[in-house]
């Protein structure tokens, strides 16, 4: 395996992600690397592989670290995109509210220093915990009228998704 200290290709990234394919131990590794490393490079590199995983790799070996992968996403001293990490909390096949990461969403799907790859992934994970209660979808719903037109196209459609899969729920 490629070490993580060192850029990395998309390429490359594929393919470790390919070879940590039901690999219990390695992908509890990567996760180690991307939670305890003093070096930004590896916690990136790291958090890319995960975000490559296959979806059924991350429900099984990262959806019992569910609570511990939301704590560092929602934190404020992350060293590596945001985004990466809410990738991989957006493939996990739970719709149940945590209030952390919710109030998390809300609170920065609108900040502008937020990364236009962290906000749509805000807007995704937000509308699939708002959508089976009318108070959170329009609470949501004010949240995205606040969000400039101008926006990049991925927040647009992540915007257009939302609000398209919150309607089809009332």
């Amino acid at each position: 395996m490629l070490s993580l200290d060192i850029r990395l290709s998309k390429a490359q990234v594929m393919a470790i992600a390919d070879q940590l394919h039901h690999d219990e131990g390695g992908i509890e590794a990567m996760l180690i690397q991307m939670k305890q490393t003093d070096h930004p490079r590896v916690a990136y590199n790291a958090a890319w592989v995960l975000s490559h995983l296959s979806k059924e790799d991350k429900r099984i070996y990262l959806l019992p670290h569910y609570g511990e992968l939301v704590a560092l996403a929602t934190s404020t001293a992350l060293c590596f995109r945001r985004g990466l990490l809410l990738a991989v909390l957006a493939d996990f096949p739970t719709d149940e509210v945590n209030g952390k990461l919710l109030d998390f969403c809300l609170l920065h799907l609108t900040d502008p220093k937020e990364s236009d790859s962290a906000r749509p992934a805000m807007i995704k994970l937000a509308a699939r915990m708002c959508k089976p209660y009318p108070e959170l979808c329009k609470e949501l719903m004010l949240h995205l009228d606040m969000m400039p037109q101008d926006s990049s196209p991925s927040i647009a459609a992540a915007k257009r998704n939302a609000l398209k899969r919150i309607q089809r729920g009332w």
